[in-house]
């Protein structure tokens, strides 16, 4: 089987991913202005824009789903969201942050506001309900919903072990472990996904934030 590629894209604060084997996938894409940091680690793999196949998004947070529309009209790519965050990109506004702890309620208002909230609206091409098979892109692996931060967050799990995550699981401040997150519309619901991603034992977990992490730092959360 040809080896499934994760590569890091760190922008700022948040992460994005390319996702390569015989095809190509971005997952997560960054705020609004990224597209050009992620289409330039692109090239730098081999890899160009009109290689990229789907942009797969965990969510619909201005952090995540930012430079989607652009990256769709530069790549040709389709989107795919879970359709419960579907209204976020039709909108360009990932709608109020619920605090889920203190540093939440600190960080709540810088994140809440401005580009930080809105971003270039689009209406997606997949609306992912239940499991969504990658393989019609070239990428072994599945994406599942793992609701709670918010109610359309999926993960995606390949075959090579890596999990792809979102914001499900945060790094915690000032120790980098990782945590729940910060904001969660649902936090019970956030503890089952984390559940859900313990339960398949992946062999490196990717995150949103800070990361990535091993099994074992998963199950360390308690």
């Amino acid at each position: 089987m040809t080896p499934i590629e994760v590569h890091p894209v760190r922008l700022g604060i948040a992460n994005a991913y390319i996702v390569r084997q015989k095809g190509v996938i971005i997952v997560d894409t960054g705020d609004p202005g990224n597209e050009t940091a992620i289409l330039d680690a692109a090239k730098a793999l081999g890899i160009a824009p009109g290689d990229i196949r789907l942009i797969l998004l965990t969510h619909g947070h201005g952090d995540h789903a930012g430079s989607a529309q652009r990256l769709r009209e530069l790549t040709g790519a389709k989107v795919a969201v879970h359709r419960d965050d579907a209204e976020k990109l039709r909108y360009g506004n990932q709608g109020k942050l619920r605090a889920a702890c203190i540093t939440g309620r600190i960080l709540g208002p810088f994140f809440s506001r401005g580009k930080k909230a809105r971003y270039p609206p689009l209406d997606p091409d997949i609306l992912i309900a239940d499991s969504f098979d990658l393989r019609e892109f070239g990428v072994d692996g599945t994406v599942i919903p793992t609701p709670g931060h918010t109610p359309g967050s999926v993960s995606v799990f390949l075959a090579g072990g890596d999990a792809i995550v979102g914001d499900v699981i945060f790094p915690s401040i000032p120790s980098g472990k990782p945590g729940l997150p910060f904001w969660a519309d649902d936090l019970d619901e956030a503890k089952r996904s984390i559940g859900i991603i313990r339960a398949r034992r992946p062999k490196k977990v990717h995150t949103g934030h800070g990361g990535p992490f091993s099994a074992e730092d998963i199950d360390k959360m308690g």
